[in-house]
């Protein structure tokens, strides 16, 4: 008696959806180990360890039939490493094991869907139908996918071995596995064995794809003739919701159907390819492209794995040779097909971008528009990343096609993609709302009539359907609806055998309104996942190298550069590629993505900082059209050529400057000129990176205006730093008055930017500025502040120190007083470059400039006190008896003495006392100049204004600083005898010829005019450090010294000729530093 299958016992429509999913789960699978063996550095070690070089050739040579224990020699360290291999590798060979299974249980519902004569229709019974091919395409895909892994049967028999000889048996599933491995080894021959009986089924399904994929297939002026996809073709209708007979079939992906044909026609090809219907979609498919994908990044070549399959069937040379007309018909003409649907959907996306912005209310009655877009879209998209890489470069016929894969606005057709994604998503509450109320009142009503109609249903299936009327009835947006769709896929497969009562084929209105109502309520709760059906670009995740290539081609086309962040968008879309049963490559993907994301908002932004960059020089040289400098040259020049002789010939062939203004005059308004072609580009840059405000990628945000600012803000900061040194001299920066010219014309430039893309400018100023008038910039490096306290110590006031340059009171500024300066020391220190400098480095940088030139003093004191020491008793004498003439002469002769046995001595005590007193009031005089500057630069500002003490209180924190180590009262001393040794130094100015005194530029020529500023300055901090508030009688001391040495002085070279008489000089420097100092009062 013949078994009766019972069809509610065989739950055809829940085997399929699972079975369906772990296909996917284990293509994941398979795919990552392949890519793990195709891998020298993530392969398993023990492949390549020479230990195991024998066990290995062994294994790929006797596989499957490998007997580990009798043959000891050969796997001696595999027995060794046993309990490591069996671990490292358990998870390969468990994953091949459990591929075996769902083979089985694969094959086991395809032979009882054929046993139960189940009758497919793709417009019928969409969910049996589009089930039953993706399981026998993932059953195809997978075993191909088996047969590309290299190292499989050295895998498995390592691992078997390892088992072997650790449980003295082999493991179970081996010999069945050994066996599928070599059946398997030309995958296509033997899925065309195991399938081919099973082509009826096969042969019905695609025989009723072919009127939904010949609609589908053709050229991008049919799609413009009929006008499909656009809103006001029939602008009467546009509220009307837009539905067909074949709804779920309107979106199906062009990609998948021609997975469906190609593949399942192969492996059946001796019964389905003498069916005219199936023969015409195999050869259309096969026209339209040159390879279709397996999984993720692999391949199909189609032509080529056909016709080597073809070729070894006895008597097919002439589908081999139709084989071969197809790929040369496909070389000539798919390339621009689809060049041409890209340009067509690229004009109808970006309308219905527009209309939907306008009236999102359009979302609900034409949403199928949107996912037919997104579907048609998707499947250009997808058919241009694998053809990118697997078109033929060689061949003559298709490299007159090549430049259509070239397609320099992509970027454009995947932002609008997007857009429409976006849209959706932001809209969903619309779509929801309107497809709730639709669902309760017309479907409802419409399908509980239809279904009181039908009297053929047994109780079952009568039940299935009343309850899923009366359910849509009162639902809501909270209801669950997964129950009612499987229901309806379960109605299906009931209704679909050959032994139902109820033939679902011959009641077509039936299944024409269930189908409607499926698509319904996928519009309440499923439209993420119908985003991700007719939208995902997650497979540019294994397409990293093209999706960089497209990128970075994107940036350098400015009318394309503002959809330059959509590549970045897409990195949203890799989660998408991740499967439950491979959790172990999240993180790597996860990672992967927020990788691209970060190089591609990188690259951006560095784009746009070039294109700044640019700007800036561009600004830079309008600035120095009208600049004094240029302006000078430009006069001494019309000077030389008014005079005549050799300077006007040398003037006249000169080439002519560009004067101010030349670059507003335009012949036509149409040609652009350099910086129109910037701006331009800037503007369509900022554009990409204005319109959004985050990026959500991989669970975390990305602000693509903060990476801009960071970027502007580096760049500025290079700049600045970068202009800071002079190119022409590197060892001397720039004037600082020609750097606060290049800061001011970088500015404007980033201050238009500020009206492309909403930046903080001012905050962005701000940090860069303010981070430039410190030492060191938040980066570590270098900054203007730094550069030029550098120079001005080691470089200015060391030559100073030196007698190549005085300070002069009259010009408040040093200027050379020889011929060792290589620069024009005025042009640095005048009163207009410290006040430039002081605007560039604020009064942060003028902080941090005095406190290095105190410090300078500090050193100078230092110096001063060991003079002191090695006087003490001298200066002691002096103290205390300076009103006896003979007791000081002896002093001074004393103070005079030059050592003659001591190396280094090259002066007296009281030469190196001046000397040095000297240097320091030439460095406090510079400093009071720094002061001056930043008080008026504060005052032009209206900031608040400085005040000057009586105490240097930074000079008084380094003295105290330094002499840590020396006893109070000891140093107090030293103190009271440095004033004594400079007051009677100073006598010795009257003799000195560089001491005298010039009016006209209110200086000596070794700067000794600088010691009143620093008497008082050191006396103020030393007794201020000592806090005995003696200070105003430790002056008059000074002022009694240094009074009776003057008048003695002037008594002993009154009347000598023989010597130079500077008296007059002494005499103003008691002035001054009477007049200057605030303590006497």
């Amino acid at each position: 008696m013949a078994f009766k299958m019972e069809t509610s016992q065989q739950k055809i429509a829940e085997k399929l959806v699972i079975l369906n999913d772990r296909a996917v789960g284990m293509l994941t699978r398979i795919y990552n180990i392949k890519k793990a063996c195709g891998d020298v550095k993530s392969k398993p070690a023990f492949l390549s360890d020479k230990h195991m070089e024998n066990a290995i050739k062994h294994i790929a040579r006797k596989f499957p039939v490998v007997d580990a224990r009798m043959n000891n020699s050969t796997f001696h360290y595999v027995d060794a490493m046993k309990e490591d291999i069996i671990k490292s590798l358990g998870l390969y060979y468990y994953t091949f094991a459990d591929l075996l299974d769902l083979k089985d249980n694969i094959m086991q519902l395809l032979t009882t869907m054929d046993a139960c004569q189940c009758q497919l229709d793709i417009s019928i019974n969409y969910e049996l139908t589009a089930g039953y091919l993706n399981l026998v395409v993932n059953l195809i895909c997978l075993m191909i996918l088996l047969s590309r892994v290299d190292d499989r049967k050295v895998v498995l028999g390592l691992f078997n071995a390892a088992y072997d000889l650790t449980h003295v048996q082999s493991e179970a599933s081996f010999p069945r596995l050994g066996q599928m491995i070599l059946d398997y080894e030309h995958p296509i021959r033997k899925l065309s064995e195991d399938l081919g009986p099973l082509n009826r089924l096969i042969s019905s399904a695609l025989s009723s794809l072919s009127p939904v994929y010949l609609r589908r297939n053709i050229t991008a002026n049919t799609w413009r003739n009929a006008q499909i996809l656009s809103l006001t073709a029939n602008p009467q209708q546009i509220l009307y919701a837009a539905q067909t007979d074949t709804i779920a079939c309107e979106y199906l992906s062009l990609d998948v159907m021609d997975r469906w044909i190609v593949l399942c026609t192969t492996v059946c090809h001796s019964s389905l390819l003498n069916d005219k219907i199936i023969f015409n979609l195999w050869q259309m498919s096969l026209q339209m492209g040159i390879c279709i994908r397996l999984f993720r990044d692999e391949i199909f070549q189609t032509h080529h794995e056909i016709q080597q399959f073809f070729d070894s069937i006895k008597g097919y040379h002439k589908r081999s040779q139709e084989v071969k007309d197809c790929y040369s018909i496909a070389l000539q003409q798919s390339a621009s097909i689809h060049a041409d649907r890209r340009r067509f959907l690229r004009v109808a996306l970006r309308e219905l971008c527009l209309f939907i912005k306008d009236q999102p209310g359009l979302l609900g009655p034409k949403i199928l528009f949107v996912w037919m877009a997104l579907s048609f879209t998707r499947d250009e998209v997808l058919w241009l990343l694998r053809h990118l890489s697997e078109w033929p470069s060689s061949n003559k016929k298709a490299s007159k096609q090549c430049d259509e894969l070239v397609d320099r606005q992509l970027p454009e057709l995947l932002y609008y993609m997007l857009e429409l994604r976006q849209l959706v998503a932001k809209r969903s509450d619309v779509i929801q709302r309107y497809y709730l109320k639709y669902v309760n009142g017309y479907d409802a009503i419409m399908t509980r009539d239809l279904v009181s109609c039908i009297g053929e249903l047994n109780e079952e299936d009568s039940a299935i359907l009343s309850d899923f009327a009366s359910s849509i009835s009162s639902i809501n947006s909270d209801t669950d609806l997964r129950a009612l769709r499987l229901d309806w896929f379960r109605f299906q497969a009931r209704t679909s055998m050959a032994r139902s009562t109820f033939s679902l084929h011959k009641h077509r209105k039936l299944a024409i309104v269930m189908n409607t109502n499926v698509f319904h309520l996928k519009m309440i709760d499923l439209q993420d996942e119908m985003l991700k059906e007719t939208s995902d670009l997650s497979v540019y995740c294994f397409y990293i190298k093209t999706l960089e290539r497209q990128w970075r081609n994107c940036l350098t086309l400015p009318s394309q550069s503002r959809y330059a962040l959509c590549f970045a968008r897409i990195c949203g879309h890799f989660s998408s590629a991740l499967h439950d049963m491979c959790p172990e490559e999240k993180n790597h993907i996860l990672e992967k993505s927020l990788a691209i994301c970060n190089s591609i908002l990188d690259d951006v932004c560095q784009s746009i900082t070039d294109v700044v960059g640019a700007l800036c020089e561009y600004e830079l040289r309008l600035s120095e059209q009208t600049s004094p400098s240029t302006i000078a040259a430009q006069i001494v020049t019309q000077m030389m050529r008014s005079k005549g002789g050799k300077n006007a010939s040398a003037a006249a062939n000169q080439k002519e400057p560009i004067h101010a203004g030349e670059e507003s005059y335009r012949i036509d308004r149409q040609t652009l000129t350099f910086p129109d072609k910037l701006l331009t580009t800037l503007i369509e840059l900022c554009a990409g990176i204005g319109q959004y405000r985050q990026l959500f990628i991989s669970d975390h945000f990305f602000s693509p205006r903060e990476y801009l600012s960071q970027h502007i803000e580096h760049k500025f900061v290079e700049l600045i730093v970068a202009m800071a040194s002079d190119s022409s001299s590197p060892s001397t920066p720039r004037r600082p008055s020609d750097l606060l010219m290049i800061i001011q014309s970088y500015m404007t430039v980033l201050q238009n930017i500020d009206s492309c893309v909403p930046l903080d400018i001012t905050r962005l100023f701000n940090n860069v500025l303010l981070q430039q008038t410190q030492p060191l910039d938040s980066r570590n490096k270098e900054t203007v502040t730094y550069i030029y306290t550098k120079w001005y110590l080691e470089v200015v006031l060391r030559r100073a120190s030196a007698g190549h340059m005085l300070w002069s009171e009259h010009l408040q500024a040093m200027i050379s007083s020889g011929d060792g300066n290589d620069f024009a020391p005025e042009q640095y220190t005048d009163p207009r470059e410290l006040r430039c400098l002081a605007q560039i480095i604020g009064p942060y940088g003028v902080k941090y400039l005095t406190e290095r030139l105190t410090w300078h003093v500090a050193s100078q004191i230092g110096e001063l006190n060991k003079i002191v020491v090695a006087n003490k008793d001298v200066l002691h004498i002096a103290r205390t008896q300076f009103d006896c003439n003979e007791r000081m002469k002896e002093v001074i002769q004393a103070m005079s003495h030059e050592p003659k046995d001591k190396k280094g001595a090259t002066c007296s005590a009281a030469d190196a006392i001046l000397q040095r007193t000297a240097i320091i009031g030439q460095i406090f005089s510079f400093r009071d100049a720094v002061h001056t500057a930043l008080e008026q630069a504060l005052g032009e500002l209206g900031a608040a204004m400085g005040v000057q003490g009586p105490v240097d209180v930074a000079l008084a924190n380094a003295i105290r600083a330094q002499n840590l180590q020396i006893n109070p009262e000891e140093h107090y001393q030293m103190s009271c005898l440095l004033l004594v040794a400079i007051a009677i130094s100073i006598p010795k100015l009257a003799v000195t010829e560089a001491a005298t005194y010039k009016p006209s530029l209110c200086a000596s020529i070794n700067n000794t005019h600088c010691l009143p500023l620093a008497v008082n300055t050191i006396a103020g901090a030393l007794f201020h450090h000592h806090d005995r508030g003696d200070t105003h009688l430790r002056m008059k001391e000074f002022l009694a010294l240094a009074s009776s040495s003057v008048l003695r002085a002037a008594q002993e070279l009154d009347g000598r000729q023989d010597i130079t008489n500077n008296q007059s000089t002494l005499y103003i420097l008691l002035e001054q530093r009477e007049n200057s100092v605030v303590v006497l009062e």
